[in-house]
């Protein structure tokens, strides 16, 4: 896990205000990526939120999460699941750690490998 610096500024209420805060700032800083919000009832279980596409980059999925007051962020059992079957595909998680107002990158490794779907977030980075 590590903190991601200077992208957005907070505290946000919910999920959806923290991922639209992000999608913003992107559009507005990185024309090289086209982002597609793909949250539907249709989509594979456990897929990311966000699909991100480039003709020259990878492209890449990204989850947004945000923490409870304590530092824990709980994921979905399709989740974990999902991260396991599609290993080779490249996977951001971006939770804001509502405890120090930051944004803290988890990796899809660090899902499957929790004992829990319910993660605490370091204090400490």
């Amino acid at each position: 896990m590590t903190e991601v610096k200077d992208l957005v500024k907070g505290p946000f209420k919910d999920e959806n205000a923290f991922k639209a805060a992000v999608l913003k700032a992107w559009r507005k800083n990185n024309s090289y990526y086209k982002r597609f919000e793909i949250e539907n009832e249709e989509k594979e279980p456990g897929m990311p939120d966000v699909l991100s596409i480039s003709p020259a980059r990878p492209a890449f999925f990204t989850e947004f999460k945000i923490s409870d007051a304590k530092g824990v962020v709980e994921f979905q059992k399709t989740q974990p699941l999902f991260y396991r079957r599609n290993e080779d595909i490249f996977i951001q998680i971006l939770v804001w750690d509502i405890r120090f107002n930051r944004i803290v990158l988890i990796t899809p490794n660090d899902v499957i490998e929790a004992r829990s779907l319910k993660i605490k977030l370091p204090e400490e980075l």
